[in-house]
């Protein structure tokens, strides 16, 4: 708790400069953001190794990691962004979170255990830009909001995937898919 106390600190201290979330989240950063993030822990055991494409402000990526979660890899664009997880890294001493600066999908294959993104983009644009870092046992973790259901519909057309959903804890009509063997669909 401690870490995420100061990881708040921090996200406070320089939302200023960076707006790192929605102005309008900062009221609610407990539930919006640090417990909608920390509940990924609940369908994923921990020791895993995750890739987070477009960590942004670093949830849930940093969330997991000050939770001892498992070894995560946060990749985000922006550089500034990427100074902000590194300097949230280094103050709580997370020698499980490694920060890349790059396009997810232009990076050479993670082989990650699970794939996780929040907030991002809709479902079939993530897996599209995230299936090759796979492997067959990976899983594919993502939040999702209340139109998780089309969002489910519209990869189906491109991806091929076993589906798990659990209902959301901090918003009723959410839900935090999670998918297994996923893979491209053969074009007729």
């Amino acid at each position: 708790m401690e870490r995420l106390l100061r990881f708040e600190a921090l996200l406070r201290d320089w939302q200023g400069r960076l707006n790192l979330v929605a102005p309008s989240t900062l009221s609610d950063l407990w539930s919006r953001h640090f417990a909608d993030s920390a509940q990924l822990s609940g369908v994923v055991e921990p020791g895993r190794h995750w890739l987070d494409a477009g960590s942004g402000a670093g949830f849930p990526g940093l969330v997991l990691a000050a939770m001892d979660w498992g070894r995560i890899t946060l990749v985000e664009s922006i550089a500034k962004k990427c100074r902000f997880l590194e300097a949230v890294a280094e103050a709580l001493r997370l020698a499980n979170a490694e920060i890349v600066q790059a396009r997810v999908e232009a990076l050479a294959p993670a082989r990650a255990e699970v794939v996780t993104a929040r907030a991002v983009a809709p479902l079939a644009r993530l897996f599209d830009w995230t299936v090759r870092h796979g492997r067959p046992e990976t899983r594919w973790v993502f939040p999702k909001g209340r139109r998780w259901a089309d969002e489910v519909a519209a990869a189906r057309k491109t991806f091929a995937f076993e589906l798990e959903t659990h209902q959301s804890l901090t918003e009723p009509e959410a839900r935090i898919l999670v998918a297994r063997n996923l893979r491209r669909r053969c074009n007729p």
